[in-house]
């Protein structure tokens, strides 16, 4: 038994969870399903005779731009990725699946919202380069900005130094207390690092109770010092943590670019032995790396 079947093709791509759109040439919409407003928060009437690029993330534009040319001119750009700006002000990611209809001068693409998977590579990015506890950059991220640095710094010479700080009297802190004290006093202890040096400088955890600070374009010695002793004084201060008042003191070390060192290990040794001077003389205070003699070799 035969049965006649008409199947309206807009109602079917309105039951698809992909957004269908296709643009004239002009780069107008002149047709999207319904899932578009699902995924962008725009109804069809809203966008039907509008420009596709008035809702590109404005960063996204120039390359969305040169990929409708070369999809335009016939090469394989069936599959790229952008940002959008939803109705709602919320930007999303878009896989599309597109080609050019040279019988109607139109792109048809179809489109793929990959936010959710976007923001779990961005969430695994972050914790393979940051320290879980305190957030802070982790020993990859901080050579990775190193190598970035001391490069900037080879060009156009521009000042660098490293301070190397570690924490006196953690350890027994940790000991008597339990590491839920431990853990909270050194989210504190990142906390006032990062409020006593810039934005644009870095504080990182290389685990344990020793961090890195990474400071940039700092021309004067004198002033990474005067850096490097705030740093001295503010750890100094007691902490507070579950009613508990702790005192700690640091040991900090410093190392400057290119005489104490020309790549990232050479600066972190010597930044690492300048801080045990410090600890060795006592602790709570700052050394500046200084060259073994080599007589003394």
């Amino acid at each position: 038994m035969k049965t006649d079947v008409v199947i309206d093709l807009a109602d079917v791509m309105d039951q698809m969870l992909n957004a269908v759109c296709v643009v004239d040439g002009a780069g107008n919409f002149v047709f999207v399903s319904a899932a578009f407003e699902r995924i962008f928060g725009y109804a069809p009437s809203e966008v039907v005779g509008t420009p596709m690029l008035d809702l590109v993330f404005a960063e996204d534009r120039p390359v969305t731009l040169k990929t409708v040319d070369a999809l335009q001119a016939g090469e394989d750009c069936s599959h790229f990725e952008n940002r959008w700006v939803r109705k709602d002000g919320r930007v999303v990611h878009v896989l599309w699946t597109a080609r050019w209809s040279e019988k109607h001068q139109a792109r048809i693409a179809v489109a793929h919202d990959i936010t959710e998977r976007k923001q779990m590579e961005d969430k695994l990015t972050h914790m393979a380069k940051h320290d879980q506890l305190t957030n802070l950059p982790n020993r990859v991220l901080i050579q990775d900005r190193l190598l970035t640095v001391l490069t900037e710094a080879r060009h156009v010479q521009t000042q660098l130094s490293l301070l190397f700080i570690d924490i006196d009297g953690f350890k027994p802190v940790n000991d008597s207390h339990g590491h839920s004290v431990g853990d909270t006093l050194l989210q504190k202890i990142a906390q006032r690092l990062s409020d006593c040096v810039r934005a644009s400088d870095t504080v990182g955890r290389l685990g344990g109770d020793e961090f890195l600070v990474l400071l940039n374009g700092i021309a004067e010695r004198s002033d990474v010092e005067r850096i490097a002793e705030n740093i001295r004084v503010e750890l100094g201060r007691p902490f507070e943590v579950n009613n508990l008042q702790l005192q700690l003191a640091p040991s900090i070390g410093i190392a400057h670019y290119p005489e104490h060192g020309e790549n990232d290990e050479q600066l972190i040794q010597s930044a690492d032995h300048a801080m045990y001077r410090a600890k060795h003389a006592g602790g709570n205070r700052v050394a500046v790396f200084t060259s073994v003699p080599a007589a003394a070799n």
